[in-house]
C-alpha cells in the first residue's frame, strides 16, 4: 500500500477524505486537455491531408480519403473523451460503495431490529389489542351511528336497526 507511483499518488492518498474527489479532478482536467490537444491536431492534420489531390482523384475523394486516414485520430479523441466521463465516476463509486453503504446497511439492520420488535411482541400477546378482525370492526361499527342525539352529549341515538323493507319504503 505504501506503493508510490511516478505522479505520486498512492492508494493512502485516495482513502484520506475527498482523497478520491480531488485525484478524479486531476485526472479529469488531464485527460481533457489531451482529448483538446487531439481534437486541435486532428481538424488540423485532416485539413491538410484534404489539400492534397492524387492524380486521378473524383470530387470529394481527397475528402473521403481524409477521413478515413485520421478515423484512428478521431477514435483517440473519442476515447479521451469516454476517459474523462469515467474518471468522474470514481469518487461516485468510492463514496456509494465505501461511506454510503455502511449508513444504508445500518438503517436496514435497525428497520429489521424494529419489523422483528413488532412482530415478537405480537407474538407474546402484546399488541394484540391492536390487531382488528372483520367481527372486531363489525361490533364496535354496530355501537355507533351517523347522527347523535339532539341534545349534543355526544352519545350515539339509539335507531333500531334497518331492514331490506326500510331500504326499499325510502328508495
Amino acid at each position: 500500500m505504501n506503493q508510490h507511483h511516478n505522479n505520486g499518488w498512492t492508494s493512502e492518498h485516495l482513502l484520506k477524505p475527498q482523497g478520491t474527489n480531488l485525484y478524479a479532478a486531476q485526472q479529469r482536467e488531464r485527460l481533457r486537455q489531451m482529448a483538446n490537444e487531439v481534437q486541435g491536431l486532428l481538424s488540423e492534420y485532416r485539413s491538410a491531408l484534404e489539400d492534397i489531390h492524387i492524380d486521378g482523384d473524383k470530387p470529394l475523394e481527397a475528402k473521403v480519403r481524409a477521413f478515413r486516414a485520421t478515423r484512428p485520430m478521431a477514435a483517440l479523441e473519442k476515447h479521451l473523451r469516454a476517459a474523462v466521463n469515467e474518471a468522474g465516476k470514481i469518487d461516485a463509486a468510492y463514496n456509494r460503495l465505501y461511506v454510503e453503504l455502511p449508513v444504508k446497511r445500518e438503517k436496514r439492520a435497525a428497520a429489521k431490529a424494529l419489523q422483528k420488535a413488532h412482530k415478537a411482541g405480537i407474538k407474546n400477546g402484546q399488541g394484540m389489542q391492536a390487531v382488528n378482525t372483520a367481527a372486531n370492526l363489525h361490533g364496535i361499527a354496530a355501537g355507533f351511528t351517523d347522527q347523535q342525539n339532539g341534545n349534543g352529549d355526544g352519545n350515539a341515538q339509539e335507531k333500531p336497526a334497518a331492514t331490506f323493507l326500510d331500504f326499499l319504503k325510502e328508495a
